[in-house]
């Protein structure tokens, strides 16, 4: 895999490091070259397929869908939303993420408590 987190000039020199492009062009490397997916001239074979990307930290709590229309385990700010209709179900061209709303405050958690000591 190609190393997604360097920064190059006009002329293909590295002149830094940014990290958060490891994850979006990773992924659209993965969808390009991973031979089940089947991506040829500028389309992929299983028009219907749905890729999740998933951190290696997150825990599921509920099965994998492509329905979100259930509102008790669906939640989506007023402000997140806005005037907008938002579709509830994953299609082609129409992707769905998680809102990360945790910010900082991971920072204030007792760790000690969590996890214990060691």
């Amino acid at each position: 895999t190609p190393k997604f987190s360097e920064v190059k000039d006009e002329t293909g020199k590295v002149i830094g490091d940014y990290k958060f492009f490891n994850k979006p062009y990773g992924l659209k490397h993965f969808l390009e070259h991973f031979e089940m997916i089947e991506f040829k001239d500028g389309s992929f074979a299983h028009k219907d397929d749905i890729v999740f990307l998933i951190d290696p930290d997150m825990a599921l709590t509920r099965p994998l869908t492509s329905d979100f229309s259930n509102e008790r385990e669906t939640i989506i700010a007023p402000r997140r939303q806005g005037k907008n209709t938002l579709s509830t179900k994953v299609q082609r061209g129409i992707p769905f993420a998680q809102t990360y709303g945790l910010g900082v405050q991971w920072q204030r958690f007792d760790l000690d408590k969590i996890a214990g000591p060691d």
